[in-house]
């Protein structure tokens, strides 16, 4: 008998927990929902699809890239034709290729440069806050 009780008072116990949280989470939670890329400006849009399409292009470089990334193909300053996009340089180097080789180092340089940023601007604004605000 006492087991019987034990359980039903554990199981109501549970039952009055689980609705008493479940309250808490629902006011605690926000009232809707808000997509954030609906809501964003046609311009921070638009600034996020370049940045993807930069990225993009410089991780498949070597896949997107008609000519190898320091290939010489002979030929000086082509202009801009079918098999060279936008011509040569001096060195009669694919001017396409090196541009879309290239976007990995500047895309490379991008991330350590606001990485470097963002550690730098953390350090400062935990030690402000430590010192109360006098640096």
């Amino acid at each position: 008998m006492t087991i019987l009780l034990s359980i039903i008072l554990g199981l109501g116990l549970f039952f009055i927990i689980g609705i008493a949280a479940r309250a808490t989470l629902r006011a605690a939670a926000p009232a809707r929902h808000k997509p954030m890329f609906r809501d964003m400006p046609l311009t921070a849009s638009f600034g996020l699809a370049v940045i993807f399409f930069y990225v993009l292009v410089a991780s498949l470089a070597p896949a997107i890239a008609l000519y190898g990334e320091g290939e010489v193909l002979g030929a000086q300053y082509l202009p801009w034709a079918a098999p060279h996009y936008l011509g040569t340089d001096k060195l009669g180097r694919d001017m396409l290729t090196r541009l879309i080789y290239g976007a990995r180092n500047t895309v490379g340089i991008a991330f350590a440069t606001t990485a470097l940023a963002f550690v730098v601007g953390s350090v400062l604004g935990i030690w402000a806050a430590l010192v109360g605000g006098r640096l």
